[in-house]
């Protein structure tokens, strides 16, 4: 018995040192096939060493990057993404990077020596207002008014127009935005909306009158206009010497659209009785840049009509009014004027003559009206007003005023007058301010303080626009421009 467990012994020892001889060798494979340290970190989500809240500024689903800038340290940096990381809604829910917007605010995990990202989450303590077309933004100040609140915002808020990033004078006012940011401060701002342009043919018989196209657009009708317009559909609606008509357009973004008014053309002015109650009673009234006499009702052409009403101690009102039936009433309660402290002081606040003209000056020119006198303002304005009191025109009730917004006969009273704006590049093409033909580049126009739309054109190119905040310092500045991109 134990001879014949000996012999298979023996022969099981050439078996067993085949299997450790292969052993062997599959262990030496192995080592030989397996690569060297690479320095790879293996992902694992929840592992990382850095972590931030940025704006997404860009993605490359091509190079499977993620730009991002951090609103506080004013700092762009671009981060690599892969399968293993993960994109989430504010609610922790998967999403993929095809459904992550330009212009989110986010909370980053990743890996800093790597420039890797871990995860990706929308941010639970950003705000967002979308798709705001009643805004406003002051360049001044660097405020953004929208609806009843106030943020901050600043040169290094990320604009996002066209799906890429912009710059602030790249936003039109009749642009529909996207505001995203946390708590009193604006991190971004997406252009969802542009804008295109819109050039008046056969519209010498509405010079001086009135063009409103949907609600955006409300301007004074002079040779050689380009109004900058949102895109869509709207309403046109023009309006000189007590008639107006009425057309239907489409606005494509970027592009240029010419409009023929020359079948609106009316034949007998109409007019309309207007009755105004203002408080204080006080107020001056202008009216299409005209003091006028409302004690008594007003006697207007339909159409469009621009209302300032200023009073000592109280807030300005700059608006404008349609008339369209033979009688209306219209009742406005001025806005008392604050101190620092919130305290009234429409009793206390006096404005000099001086003041009160340049002031009074400065509003009409901002609408595109011409200056006035001392002595207009004192009220010795010879009888010309709107004025009638038994709704029919008196000795003199006419207007007289032959304006018709192509040349202004009183100079504007600004500290600015004698300073200018110039438009050096690109050359060569034409310049319009607010909508108004200025020249051909290089070209000047007489500063005046503000906020403006400056838009460049040329044939065979896309026009664009810029928003330009013009400052009170009594000295010329100039601006230069990329140039314009071809129409391909």
């Amino acid at each position: 018995m134990r001879e014949q467990r000996k012999k298979k012994i023996v022969r099981l020892i050439p078996v067993l040192i085949c299997l450790l001889f292969l052993i062997s060798c599959g262990m030496q494979k192995e080592t030989e096939d397996k690569p060297g340290d690479t320095g790879f970190v293996a992902a694992d989500t929840g592992v990382f060493d850095s972590a931030d809240t940025a704006v997404v500024a860009d993605v490359d689903m091509d190079e499977k990057t993620v730009t991002l800038k951090n609103m506080d340290k004013k700092r762009q940096y671009t981060l690599s993404y892969d399968g293993t990381t993960f994109f989430y809604d504010k609610y922790g829910k998967v999403i993929s990077v095809t459904q992550l917007p330009k212009g989110e605010v986010v909370d980053v995990t990743f890996f800093k020596e790597k420039k890797r990202l871990n995860t990706l989450q929308l941010s639970g303590e950003a705000w967002t207002h979308k798709y705001i077309d009643e805004y406003k933004l002051n360049e001044e100040k660097f405020q953004a008014e929208v609806g009843s609140a106030i943020y901050a915002y600043s040169e290094d808020t990320v604009v996002i127009s066209d799906g890429e990033q912009g710059d602030l004078i790249d936003i039109n006012p009749v642009d529909v935005l996207t505001f995203r940011g946390i708590g009193s401060d604006v991190y971004s701002i997406v252009v969802e909306r542009g804008h295109g342009y819109v050039r008046l043919k056969n519209e010498e018989y509405f010079y001086g009158g009135w063009i409103e196209i949907g609600n955006k657009t409300i301007q004074k009708v002079s040779e050689n206009m380009m109004l900058t317009v949102p895109e869509g559909s709207h309403q046109v609606v023009i309006s000189n010497k007590g008639t107006s008509g009425v057309k239907q357009i489409e606005v494509r973004k970027d592009m240029e659209l010419e409009l023929d008014v020359g079948d609106l053309k009316g034949e007998e002015p109409k007019y309309g009785t207007v009755i105004f109650t203002i408080t204080p009673e006080d107020a001056t009234l202008y009216l299409d840049g005209e003091k006028t006499d409302y004690s008594s009702p007003v006697r207007l052409e339909y159409g469009i009509h621009q209302m300032i009403l200023m009073a000592e101690g109280y807030d300005t009102i700059s608006q404008y009014l349609k008339v369209g039936q033979e009688s209306a009433g219209i009742e406005v309660t001025m806005k008392a004027k604050e101190d620092v402290s919130g305290n009234d002081v429409s009793g206390n606040d006096v404005l000099s003559d001086n003041e009160l003209l340049e002031e009074v000056n400065r509003i009409l020119n901002e609408k595109g009206y011409s200056g006035i006198t001392a002595d207009e303002l004192a009220g010795n304005y010879n009888g010309q007003n709107t004025a009638a009191g038994d709704g029919t025109d008196s000795s003199t009730g006419t207007n007289n005023n032959t304006d018709t917004g192509t040349n202004q006969t009183n100079p504007p009273v600004t500290s600015t007058l004698s300073y200018y704006v110039t438009i050096e590049a690109p050359v060569g093409v034409e310049v319009y301010l607010d909508g108004n033909y200025i020249g051909i580049t290089p070209c000047s126009f007489k500063k005046e303080t503000g906020s403006h739309t400056l838009t460049l054109r040329n044939t065979g190119y896309v026009a664009k626009s810029y928003t330009i905040q013009i400052d009170e310092e009594e000295k010329n500045v100039s601006y230069s421009f990329l140039d314009l991109v071809k129409i391909e």
